[in-house]
């Protein structure tokens, strides 16, 4: 049975001494004056691309400091954004004299609370007054070492309160000199206590170490006092070997460490982060600020490209340029080169000498631009070749000149160009929309559309709006595939055979398999009846013939599969809404060439496969193929897939 002596023991640990921690707490927060100190850590800590710029996001961390009370907030704020509050609570700081500013004239270290680890010839320990953590003056604890073993500093003696087994943080902002050859850390004991009032130490945890010359840094520890009774926990924070340290503003918490964490992903040159921190006696830290650059986004929008012959030499020797742009960083100069493809040899690469075909192919090598370099950080580069020799002038195969620029973070970009190559036309003020980017190996001698262009991804290569409407970025649009549409028509379906033939009156009707659109199946009358329909394909779609309706009705072809168009069709004057792909010539050979493909209506897929070219140096004046949007088949086809809203908005 425990005696008197041992209950009144128990009674003072478990009682009193949480009330006499609580009564310090207050006096502690009572005479806080001291505000609090706030570090930014960047992750990656240097930047990873060239000039000082980030090419990835970087991740925020802000770290507080309070010695006293304890800290209660840390606000920041990201650019122009509204400032953000990230609040903490048990942060009280248990550890006694934590910035050692207070002496009890006891050698050999002379700082309240804190007593010596080691006493030996080896260490000698001193308060220094000539080096201390800025914002925590204006002491330190030296301990300089020339043996190997551990020698430190503890508060074995003034504990800070604790139980078991709950989450706790420490840290110490730790100073080493260029001689230090030993690891400077702190190591976490708990102090247990039994009934009979038997006092046992248990080790919990150590912190991270530092060695060689360091300036301040702050070394931090979230553990689990994983010891049963325990009444207290103390850090005992020293050097390992030979060397000098410094040890400063220390800190022990019931709680996490008070620090937030946060990502910076957008492109910007002039990232600005403000921060600060607040006690828990209202002490508020200066703004502080870290600047940085991020740019992710490798150079783009490439346009206003174009060929020309040279005043001497053979018709199939070219002068080749194009512009792009970058955003951001902008260009760095001399970067930029190219290569090119003919006919005579496998993939890219120069010749030895440009305008001799004769000379020695050099696969895969680069040849550099005649252009006038760029400045630092132009936004816009005109890229420029010498006179290039592609050997022979069957322009209807694409010969490429692939561009090659860099901008100033050393994000990097090509850009393969077909000379006389193919290229699409967009007309009825539409909506040319992607989910992803748009990329053409050609352009168009005017303009792609007169619309509004629309891309999930940043960029739109090749292709360009009269309009100059362009929505990047854009937000994926609902997904209407064959199955959703198809449980949105209302009323039943008319059954097609898949060798059966259209019909020229209005309704909704079913195809289940593959079907073949050819001039048997088309009623003669198909051109110029009035009607509004809709036709499912369960399955795929091959147009083998022209088809086309009156202007004032629509056919509406949904098909599960892929569509495929044959070389010789010209005229397509119906809507396609396919789940597959939509190839536009799926007959045509290597080097064939075809005629313009004119597709009035409106036209969905998974993907357009353009497979159609010109003859000759037609591609250069005419589109290979050539849209018209319709607006009447958002209009009339409503009746027969459910209630639709459609809306037109427009925002500079």
């Amino acid at each position: 049975m425990p005696s008197k002596k041992s209950t009144l023991s128990r009674i003072l640990t478990f009682v009193l001494l949480p009330i006499l921690c609580i009564i310090l707490s207050l006096k502690v927060f009572a005479a806080d004056t001291t505000a609090p100190y706030t570090t930014a850590a960047k992750d990656p800590a240097e930047p990873d691309g060239n000039n000082g710029w980030y090419k990835k996001p970087v991740t925020i961390t802000l770290e507080s400091t309070d010695t006293e009370s304890g800290v209660k907030e840390i606000n920041y704020k990201i650019d122009l954004a509204s400032w953000k509050k990230f609040d903490l609570t048990d942060t009280l700081n248990l550890a006694p004299n934590p910035s050692f500013e207070i002496s009890d004239y006891s050698p050999p270290l002379d700082v309240k609370d804190w007593d010596v680890g080691t006493t030996d010839s080896f260490a000698t320990y001193s308060k220094d007054t000539s080096e201390y953590m800025p914002g925590f003056e204006s002491t330190s604890v030296k301990i300089e070492s020339t043996g190997g073993s551990w020698h430190s500093v503890n508060n074995i003696d003034s504990p800070a309160y604790s139980s078991s087994y709950i989450s706790m943080s420490a840290y110490a902002w730790i100073k080493s000199s260029s001689a230090t050859t030993g690891n400077a850390y702190f190591k976490i004991y708990a102090i247990s206590e039994d009934v009979n009032g038997v006092k046992t130490i248990s080790p919990v945890a150590e912190s991270p170490s530092i060695s060689g010359q360091n300036d301040w840094t702050k070394v931090s520890l979230n553990f689990v006092v994983n010891a049963q009774d325990v009444i207290g926990v103390y850090m005992d924070v020293g050097l390992n070997g030979v060397g000098t340290m410094w040890v400063d503003a220390v800190n022990i918490a019931a709680s996490i460490l008070p620090k937030v964490t946060f990502t910076v992903a957008t492109d910007s040159a002039a990232h600005v982060v403000q921060y600060y921190a607040v006690d828990r006696a209202g002490n508020e830290e200066g703004v502080k600020n870290v600047t940085f650059k991020i740019d992710q986004t490798p150079p783009g929008n490439w346009r206003d490209a174009g060929a020309v012959r040279a005043l001497s030499g053979n018709d199939h020797e070219l002068y080749l340029w194009t512009h792009v742009d970058d955003v951001t960083a902008g260009f760095s100069p001399e970067t930029d080169k190219f290569q090119y493809t003919t006919k005579h040899n496998p993939g890219f690469g120069t010749f030895e000498d440009l305008t001799g075909c004769a000379s020695t192919w050099q696969p895969d090598d680069w040849a550099t631009t005649a252009t006038i370099p760029p400045l630092p950080g132009d936004h816009t580069a005109y890229l420029v070749t010498p006179k290039v020799d592609f050997c022979d002038s069957e322009w209807k195969i694409c010969k490429y000149v692939r561009f090659y620029a860099e901008d100033m973070a050393g994000n990097n970009a090509s850009k393969d160009i077909c000379i006389n190559g193919p290229w699409i036309k967009v007309r009825g003020k539409g909506i040319v929309g992607t989910s992803n980017i748009i990329d053409m190996v050609s352009e168009a001698v005017d303009y792609n559309t007169d619309g509004l262009i629309e891309t999930g991804g940043d960029s739109s290569n090749f292709f360009d709006s009269s309009a100059h409407l362009h929505f990047r970025e854009s937000p994926a649009p609902p997904d209407y595939n064959y199955d959703n549409l198809s449980a949105l028509s209302t009323g039943s379906k008319i059954t097609i055979s898949t060798s059966g033939d259209l019909v020229s009156s209005s309704g909704v009707y079913k195809v289940d398999g593959n079907y073949e659109i050819t001039s048997h199946k088309i009623p003669g009358n198909y051109d110029e009846a009035s009607f509004n329909q809709i036709v499912f394909i369960n399955g795929d779609l091959k147009i083998s013939s022209d088809i086309k309706v009156a202007s004032g009705s629509t056919a509406l072809f949904i098909v599960k599969g892929k569509v495929e168009i044959q070389k010789n069709v010209t005229d397509m004057e119906i809507g396609l809404i396919a789940d597959g792909r939509i190839y536009t010539a799926y007959n045509i050979t290597e080097g064939e060439h075809s005629s313009t493909l004119i597709l009035k209506g409106v036209f969905i897929c998974n993907k357009f496969v353009f497979q159609r070219t010109l003859q000759g140096t037609q591609n250069e004046y005419y589109p290979s193929e050539d849209f018209t949007y319709e607006p009447k088949y958002v209009v009339k086809l409503g009746e027969y897939l459910g209630k639709n809203a459609v809306k037109w908005v427009y925002s500079d």
